[in-house]
């Protein structure tokens, strides 16, 4: 079961980080509105951050370090 929930976290961190480059794509080409774009970089950086925690937290449990 720890390696589901191993798997399953290091998927949904990938899917944090993919979600940000596509706030920052989206922000650079003009799709999301220019006066928004310190929000807009602000939020990507919190899920880059965030799906990179996942996936380090994914990986300690898929090895058996974590609960």
């Amino acid at each position: 079961m720890n390696n589901v929930r191993g798997i399953m976290g290091m998927t949904m961190g990938v899917i944090y980080v993919a979600l940000a480059v596509a706030v920052i794509y989206f922000q650079r080409s003009g799709q999301i509105l220019q006066d928004q774009q310190t929000l807009s970089y602000l939020i990507a950086g919190l899920m880059v951050g965030y799906g990179i925690f996942r996936v380090y937290r994914g990986y300690k449990i898929f090895k058996g370090d974590g609960y």
